[in-house]
């Protein structure tokens, strides 16, 4: 389940906390299928450095995190 970033629940995963688990599966991802099409290293990091920096982009740009006190 998702919440906001300013809520003070426990055990509850906020949005930006996803994200920041996110980037490092598609890193993961991109290596493992990179590695099954026999891509060297740096293709497969390359394709997946690709929606890793789209999900950094949404995470700061589009969805930035605000401070406990800003509405």
């Amino acid at each position: 389940m998702l919440r906001p970033a300013t809520s003070e629940a426990r055990g509850v995963v906020s949005i930006h906390d996803a994200i920041l688990a996110l980037i490092p599966a598609i890193l993961l991802a991109a290596t493992l299928v990179g590695a099954l099409l026999s891509w060297s290293w740096g293709t497969a990091l390359a394709v997946g450095s690709v929606p890793a920096s789209g999900t950094i982009g949404y995470a700061l740009f589009y969805n930035p995190p605000a401070g406990v006190g800003d509405d």
